[in-house]
């Protein structure tokens, strides 16, 4: 049953909410005008997404990614084989890493897809953030697949881990292409996010990228500052001069970022801390009567689930991705404090007991201090983010959606004059 719920959390949201944007999409563009000017629009969504600066952005994303791949393979390679020496587990840390890695990346392009989206609309941004998603996988491949290749055919010359198997070294990155695929979704997003208050057919006209900035920052504010937004945009429309464009625009962004937090944010916060601490408490216990299997699926379980409901609730009540990310993170926050806050003592407590590590139940620690440090191993953190971040980012984007859905098909009735 957790593990349906950590997929409906985790993994489900982001494509299901693409389909549904896209799908409604592509239906309104075929009631507008038909087959044809759905080709019509396809063509020119293609283009604008592709067209000059774009294009040497694609060039920077492939350079950089396959830059950074080279890198951190080389680094990996030095310390694969030195976990027992470094305290932690290189590989199996390389391997979370390169699964948030996979999810920062998916949010870089939605944010670009936004960007574009903003200022030449809603094809043009999906269509730029799917090159850029195929330019940062080719760079990266051309990195690795070098690497690979001279790995398979001369295994010898490369560190032996003892916990891998053969073939298994590279394996923190392969994982990485796979993850890439659920960043599909990410580009039609963040197109829906920088185009929703467009009106159709006229792209709102971006005059440079402090305008730009300064947009997407405030495109998603409660409803209670959207007047204080548009004030903003309209005072950076009155100013000229470019050094103060961008001051201005930079404080308005670090002003609408800071704002917005819905009203009872901490005492949700307060009630996730107390709601996992609760469930840690009881799934130590339940385990150290049960088998003994460690409460790893737990921490990153757990707590995913919680986070997107409370996200979701948030985010439908504010009507604001915004709103129900910072509860969301609020929420992520106080969510570590009490797994830690009771993990600590409980894995003290297993020590004691002669049942093994509190993660995973097996070995027993030598030490008290050995169980405690355990916990907080950065490759269980870690893989508490991987989890924790998608269920936070998912529960916002579902419960926006479904927040503005009905306001959007609210039909208002004119007073009836009866004097």
């Amino acid at each position: 049953m957790l593990a349906l719920l950590i997929f409906l959390a985790v993994f489900a949201p982001a494509p299901l909410l693409a389909i549904v944007l896209l799908a409604g999409r592509l239906r309104d563009a075929v009631r507008r005008g038909g087959a044809g000017a759905l080709a019509a629009r396809t063509g020119a969504a293609w283009r604008n997404g592709f067209r000059r600066p774009l294009w040497l952005g694609l060039i920077a994303v492939a350079v950089t990614a396959g830059l950074a791949t080279f890198g951190l393979e080389r680094w990996y390679l030095t310390i694969a084989a030195d976990g027992p020496e470094l305290g932690f587990d290189p590989v199996l840390l390389s391997l979370v890493l390169g699964l948030l890695a996979a999810f920062v990346c998916a949010v870089l392009v939605g944010a670009a897809s936004a960007a574009v989206a903003r200022a030449r609309g809603f094809g043009a941004g999906t269509v730029a953030g799917l090159l850029a998603l195929v330019a940062l996988a080719a760079g990266t491949a051309a990195a690795h697949l070098p690497l690979r290749a001279a790995y398979l055919a001369e295994p010898g010359a490369f560190p032996t881990v003892g916990n891998l198997g053969a073939g298994d070294l590279l394996i923190p990155f392969d994982i990485f292409f796979g993850a890439l695929i659920w960043a599909l979704p990410w580009p039609v997003l963040g197109a829906a996010l920088g185009s929703r208050i467009e009106t159709p057919g006229r792209p709102r006209r971006v005059r440079d990228v402090w305008q730009l900035l300064l947009d997407l920052a405030i495109t998603d504010l409660p409803e209670s500052r959207a007047a204080w937004g548009s004030a903003l945009q309209s005072e950076l429309a009155a100013i000229d001069p470019p050094a103060e464009r961008r001051r201005f625009a930079l404080g308005g962004v670090w002003a609408a970022v800071r704002s917005g937090r819905p009203h009872g944010a901490w005492v949700q916060a307060a009630a996730v801390a107390l709601v996992v601490a609760a469930g840690c408490y009881a799934a130590s216990r339940w385990s150290l009567s049960h088998g003994r299997s460690g409460i790893l699926a737990y921490w990153t379980g757990f707590p995913s689930v919680l986070l997107f409901a409370v996200t979701l609730a948030s985010a439908w009540r504010n009507r604001s991705f915004g709103s129900g990310l910072r509860v969301g993170v609020l929420g992520g926050i106080s969510a570590m404090v009490a797994v830690l806050a009771v993990s600590i003592p409980e894995a003290v407590v297993w020590a004691n007991e002669r049942a093994g590590y509190l993660s995973t139940g097996d070995a027993v620690p030598p030490t008290w201090q050995a169980a405690v440090l355990d916990v907080v191993r950065p490759e269980f953190l870690v893989a508490m983010l991987v989890f924790w971040i998608p269920g936070v980012v998912g529960g916002a984007a579902i419960g926006t959606a479904l927040g503005r859905r009905p306001a959007e098909n609210v039909t208002v009735t004119p007073p009836v004059n009866t004097a």
